[in-house]
């Protein structure tokens, strides 16, 4: 089988990262009752908003999935794709700020050696994709139901994404909402794996314990509705319940998260913006350094 073919890869790469003092020990990230109990505070950094190392090489780099499913003209990330705002689509979403915002938070709080620098992006179909354990990716599409700016998996695409989750690779979807995009989401997983069932998770899996104790899917807001300009949605809204989706593979590892009613790239982009609730920025940290603690651990 080809999970059984390609897994040691990455198993290789797991044990340099510990032989490097990366990650955590195992003993703590891999049970409920030894979790951390820290407590977090996103706004506790604002003060060290610049690492001063921000400029030095890493060994963890942080990559942002583009899928070729975005429309023509030039991108601001120098390639060709217009889309939303002049930009390369919905692929980069709050990018880099995000990530830049994020990897302060994984350098403060954990072992793993990042800095506000340490990312990029990738075509799915890239090589280089096999090089790196984490995959982040937006998935909503707007027009919601529609196949313009969101993810529209392509063969290559779906082959390249299934080889990176057999080598032991860990996916992480974002940012979409409502019916209309969870039935969208729906259509790619069934084109991903169509042999897997699409699982929902409670807070009582290990995912949510192997760093901070997660007791509760938070709804973090995208900026939209905390800045209160897009009609129809608001702060907790009932209407919108979070929660985690997943698909295992034969041994129960989680090989793919997606947040549904959720916005961490606005949660992490926004953490210096005065106006974005704090709470919701640090549910937005919690949740995904466990997603990439739990990746490095399995």
């Amino acid at each position: 089988m080809l999970i059984e073919r390609v897994r040691p890869t990455l198993l290789a790469v797991f044990s340099s990262l510990i032989l490097c003092g990366l990650a955590l020990p195992l003993a703590q990230a891999q049970s409920q009752s030894n979790a951390i109990p820290l407590d977090f505070d996103a706004e506790s950094f604002l003060n060290n908003r610049v690492d001063a190392q921000s400029e030095m090489p890493t060994e963890f780099t942080w990559i942002r999935g583009r899928y070729a499913n975005y429309g023509g003209g030039r991108s601001r990330r120098g390639g060709f794709g217009g889309g939303f705002g002049g930009r390369g689509g919905w692929w980069d979403t709050d990018y880099p700020d995000a990530e830049s915002n994020f990897l302060r938070g994984v350098q403060r709080y954990t072992n793993i050696d990042a800095n506000s620098k340490s990312y990029d992006f990738l075509d799915l179909t890239d090589p280089r994709l096999f090089e790196h354990s984490f995959l982040y990716m937006n998935m909503k599409r707007v027009p919601i139901g529609q196949l313009h700016s969101g993810p529209d998996f392509q063969p290559a695409e779906i082959e390249a994404l299934r080889e990176f989750m057999f080598r032991g690779g860990f996916v992480l979807l974002d940012d979409f909402w409502g019916e209309a995009h969870l039935q969208d989401f729906q259509t790619e997983m069934a084109k991903l794996f169509p042999e897997r069932e699409l699982v929902k998770l409670d807070t009582r899996h290990e995912l949510f314990h192997t760093f901070f104790d997660i007791n509760e899917v938070a709804q973090i807001p995208g900026r939209a509705v905390t800045w209160n300009y897009n009609g129809g949605f608001s702060l907790d809204d009932p209407s919108y319940p979070p929660s985690v989706y997943a698909i295992l593979d034969d041994d129960g590892r989680v090989m793919l998260v997606a947040n549904h009613n959720a916005d961490l790239g606005d949660g992490w982009e926004h953490t210096f913006y005065e106006p974005y609730p704090t709470r919701y920025s640090n549910e937005a940290y919690k949740i995904a350094i466990n997603f990439l603690i739990y990746a490095f651990t399995h």
